[in-house]
Order: C-alpha cells, then sequence, then structure tokens
C-alpha cells in the first residue's frame, strides 16, 4: 500500500448498547448511549494495536495494513503503521501529518488549493470521540441505529462528513464498552475494517506521543 493510500485509509475513518434488533430512533437508543457514556467517561487516553484491511471496488485485492494507534480524547491521534509500510500519521486540531510534514491544515501544506479544501475538524470532531467511546453527544453528530447488544450503526448528519464517511459500523468491548471493531463505508463502495487489539485505557501520553 503505497504511503498516499494508506493515509486516505486511516483519515477517512480518520479515524466510535444494550437493546437486541435494529431500533433507530427513540428513549432504547437515547438510553443505550447514556449507558455507554457513562460507562466510557473516564476513558480519556487510549493505545491499541490495530489492522485495518481496505476493499476499493476499483482494486480486486484487500489493501492491509497494521500498527500502533494512540488517542487522546482532547483532539489528538497518531497511527504509526508498521506494515507495509512505516509511517507516522498524526491528526490534531492543528493539521494532518504524515512522514513529519503537514498534508492538510495549514500555510505549508502540500497539495495547493485541492490539499486546502479539505479540513480536518469534521473528521476529528465527527470521529474522534467514537474511537474512545460513545455517549449521547453521538446522536447529534450521527443517526445511531442499534443492530444488537454489541453493534451499532452511525450515519452521518452533516453533509461535509458524510462527503467522506457514508455509515459507520461498531462493535463495542470490554468494561468501558469502548469500539473494538470499526467498519467505515464509503459513499463511492470503499470499505474498510480495523479491528483494535491490547488495548490499554488510561495509559500515560504526552506531547512526544502526538508530535508529528
Amino acid at each position: 500500500m503505497s504511503h498516499a493510500r494508506t493515509l486516505t485509509a486511516v483519515v477517512a475513518f480518520s479515524l466510535a448498547h444494550s437493546a437486541l434488533g435494529a431500533e433507530p430512533h427513540g428513549a432504547g437508543v437515547a438510553e443505550t448511549l447514556r449507558e455507554l457514556g457513562r460507562a466510557s467517561a473516564a476513558v480519556t487516553t487510549m493505545r491499541a494495536h490495530f489492522v485495518q484491511e481496505k476493499r476499493i471496488t476499483i482494486v480486486r485485492d484487500v489493501l492491509r495494513s497494521s500498527g500502533t494507534f494512540v488517542l487522546d480524547k482532547r483532539g489528538r491521534i497518531a497511527w504509526d503503521v508498521a506494515e507495509p509500510d512505516r509511517i507516522r500519521i498524526v491528526i490534531t486540531r492543528a493539521g494532518i501529518f504524515a512522514g513529519g510534514k503537514r498534508v492538510t491544515g495549514g500555510p505549508d501544506a502540500a497539495g495547493g488549493e485541492a490539499a486546502g479544501k479539505f479540513s480536518p475538524l469534521p473528521l476529528l470532531e465527527g470521529l474522534n470521540g467514537i474511537f474512545a467511546g460513545l455517549s449521547p453527544q453521538t446522536a447529534k453528530d450521527f443517526e445511531v441505529t442499534i443492530l444488537d447488544r454489541d453493534r451499532l450503526r452511525l450515519v452521518p448528519r452533516s453533509r461535509e462528513l458524510g462527503r467522506w464517511v457514508g455509515a459507520i459500523e461498531l462493535r463495542l468491548g470490554s468494561e468501558a464498552r469502548i469500539p473494538v471493531e470499526v467498519r467505515i463505508e464509503e459513499p463511492g463502495g470503499d470499505v474498510t475494517d480495523i479491528r483494535f487489539s491490547a488495548v490499554a485505557l488510561n495509559p500515560p501520553l504526552d506531547d512526544s506521543a502526538f508530535a508529528p
């Protein structure tokens, strides 16, 4: 996988309860999100190993990558991709950095006008909290459907986020009820599956963990 494809896959999702059956809205969803919010309220940082598989409609092969993921609920994410190509991708409110270089979000970003049209803020605001757990705030950003006790489906409400994400399906796990599997369906038909393992909640992370 090229660095560009790796970055696209990560940024696109980057890039998250107890009811049976599909339940689109109403008191059941609201109560579920409140329970999830209480379960994950104590989660402020997270570290995990990830495996990502991206299926692109025009490519027959599955594009796989893996590495380490760290998150700070204040709006910072770092992906250290180990395979197939080593690259570090950092997403903060200051911009998106790949391989130590800013690619969006600042005057020195690469890509000129085309890159300037892409702002990481909708992705950060819409997706950052999802990785560390859901809450009533989730329903403000997404239409929520409960698929079963451990799985939910989210559809973005904002048109801007909807340009990049058609829907997100989550499987929850651990006592904090955080996503351990994430499926991102893109409007063009591409699908990205991410599985988290060796999850550590609230590890001490200083600014160096999110340095480009």
